[in-house]
């Protein structure tokens, strides 16, 4: 373990860049090396990754809640599985059964329940509530421009 006994330090809020958003400042201000500063992804944009100088890394996700669910999966998740040498997961790929319209820049992350049909939206995926979340079994990951085709999942913790 790093000094202060954590190899990585999880911050919730204020990284991203607006007036209120202090993280990124500090770090900076610490010699921080950012790997990380923000993902095409909605929700879940501003979330970052940095490495202080004793080699800790600092996980920033965003302050909404579903926002900071879709930063866990999909940074601090893969950062952990790499510290602890496991295994990525397989990637699961599934038709997306329902309305969900592609934003045209960035990648967007819906909340849906599997079915026999394929996997299905269960709407409420803003990006400061949770109900979706709780209603899902995964997280769909639609790319910018998706025009039906398959998608890939992010399981939910069960």
């Amino acid at each position: 373990a790093a000094a202060g006994g954590a190899d990585v330090v999880v911050v919730c809020g204020a990284c991203s860049r607006g007036p209120a958003d202090h993280v990124r400042g500090v770090l900076a201000e610490a010699g921080a090396e950012f790997l990380v500063e923000g993902v095409a992804c909605r929700p879940g944009h501003p979330q970052l990754l940095a490495r202080l100088g004793d080699g800790r890394l600092v996980v920033g996700l965003p302050g909404n809640p579903f926002a900071a669910l879709v930063a866990a999966l999909t940074l601090l998740v893969p950062v952990l599985t790499v510290m602890r040498g496991r295994p990525r997961p397989a990637v699961e790929r599934v038709r997306l059964a329902g309305e969900v319209a592609a934003h045209p820049a960035d990648t967007r992350i819906v909340a849906v329940r599997r079915t026999a049909d394929g996997a299905v939206p269960v709407g409420h995926d803003r990006p400061g509530l949770l109900w979706g979340a709780a209603l899902a079994d995964a997280l769909a990951v639609v790319p910018p421009g998706w025009r039906g085709d398959e998608v890939e999942l992010l399981a939910l913790p069960s």
